[in-house]
């Protein structure tokens, strides 16, 4: 059985997540630069040849559209299919049609085709950002979740917010085919390296259920899970309203920095650099933390101070301190996210994964385009500054009042049968 022992007694921060779990962190940091180069450029090309920002803010609705169209779906296929093939799938197929644009648009670069390029790596995505983290509980053990999210957390942070957008900048300066094929072949490597994981065997003692329905059938039985689980129906709901509030406050980010604290471009960039920064410190910091507190407990006030560093950046008279604030907001971030991912895994049994995966994207991405509308009513209506305050408050407040009903002792559930003597880091390797 899945170990249920308390937050104190997890391994050292110096221990090995085992090899199959390197295998999936080396192919997630090749996708991530891969996401950082991608997402940086096509924007890029659209301004160069289509300067219009009904343009730009379309291609933004095309590539953030599969997760409102394929979210639920995405969640059925990762739970009736093998999930490495899910994610190594995926990539090949980013791959592939990063090597096309390279060919087709050596020429000319029509808008209809750089959309179409922009929803097919978002169907791509959606597939493989469900798969990954609903492969995860089967490659570490259950008390080394938070430690594992925290590493692909990092990974994700500095190479796909921190180092890919500069180098797709560098590269489209020079030749946009080049950043496109490097892009292309960031997403091909990630496909290889998970040749090295052998494929994932079910649990054992659990049995691989009879799909008796269709599609809506597992759909409903993914979401009926989520609503009946009192942890999972409050977290999910928390972190729809972190998403309308992130989405909300980052949207009026830039025109903070503009022209209330009046920065450049460049100040712009440092803001965003703090933050990314104090993420990086929190993937560290937010297990080792668990480590000591329940993972409610950790979730819960850090999303508090997080609500409290929003409103904070509001009031902030000067960019030193709001560079300050957004570090520290980049920690609590991480004491949010990496607690309450390793908490649904945990509470998830093993045939519903990715499923479960799936809605909580829908929660929190489903929000986004909400939240940046609502910021923008908010500027328009009281101030830019004002969008900070009100929106951190709420999401202080919010996360009391969603989270304070949960006990410490909601934390665990065993997340399937497995033998005491088998360990999940010792899975089957091809390296």
């Amino acid at each position: 059985m899945a170990s249920t022992t308390s937050p104190g007694t997890r391994p050292p921060g110096g221990a090995d997540l085992g090899r199959p779990f390197r295998w999936l962190w080396a192919s997630a940091a090749a996708s991530n630069a891969g996401d950082g180069i991608t997402r940086t450029l096509l924007p890029l090309l659209v301004v160069a040849h289509h300067p219009d920002p009904a343009a730009v803010a379309g291609l933004t609705a095309v590539n953030m559209l599969p997760w409102l169209l394929f979210a639920l779906p995405a969640g059925v296929l990762v739970d009736r299919a093998d999930r490495r093939l899910v994610v190594l799938g995926s990539n090949a197929v980013r791959a592939a049609a990063l090597a096309g644009a390279v060919l087709v648009l050596a020429q000319d670069r029509p808008l209809a085709l750089l959309y179409a390029l922009a929803f097919v790596l978002g169907i791509a995505e959606t597939l493989a950002d469900t798969a990954a983290p609903a492969m995860l509980p089967r490659l570490v053990g259950e008390r080394q979740l938070e430690r594992a999210n925290g590493r692909l957390s990092a990974a994700q942070i500095v190479l796909g917010d921190m180092a890919g957008p500069p180098l797709a900048g560098l590269l489209a300066g020079l030749a946009a085919a080049a950043a496109l094929a490097v892009g292309g072949g960031l997403y091909a490597l990630a496909a290889l390296l998970l040749l090295g994981l052998a494929p994932l065997p079910r649990a054992a003692g659990t049995p691989r259920p009879v799909r008796g329905g269709g599609v809506l059938t597992d759909i409903r039985e993914g979401v009926g899970f989520v609503l009946r689980h009192r942890v999972l129906r409050r977290t999910l709901a928390a972190s729809g309203l972190y998403g309308l509030v992130f989405s909300a406050t980052f949207s009026m980010l830039v025109l903070l920095s503009d022209r209330t604290l009046g920065l450049s471009g460049t100040g712009y960039g440092l803001l965003l650099a703090a933050g990314s920064v104090g993420a990086v410190v929190g993937s560290w910091l937010a297990p080792r933390a668990a480590d000591r507190l329940p993972a409610v407990r950790l979730a819960r006030w850090s999303l508090v101070a997080s609500g409290l560093a929003y409103a904070a950046l509001g009031a902030a008279p000067g960019p030193v301190l709001a560079a300050l604030i957004l570090a520290a907001n980049g920690v609590f971030m991480m004491g949010w996210n990496i607690p309450v991912v390793s908490l649904r895994q945990r509470l998830t049994p093993e045939d519903l994964q990715g499923r479960v995966m799936s809605v909580a994207r829908l929660c929190s991405w489903g929000s986004m385009p909400l939240g940046a509308l609502l910021g923008g009513l908010l500027a328009e209506l009281l101030s830019v500054r004002a969008v900070f305050v009100v929106c951190g408050a709420v999401l202080a407040v919010g996360a009391l009042l969603l989270l304070a009903p949960l006990r410490d002792g909601d934390r665990v559930t065993p997340i399937d049968q497995r033998p005491t003597d088998q360990s999940p880091t010792d899975l089957p390797d091809k390296g």
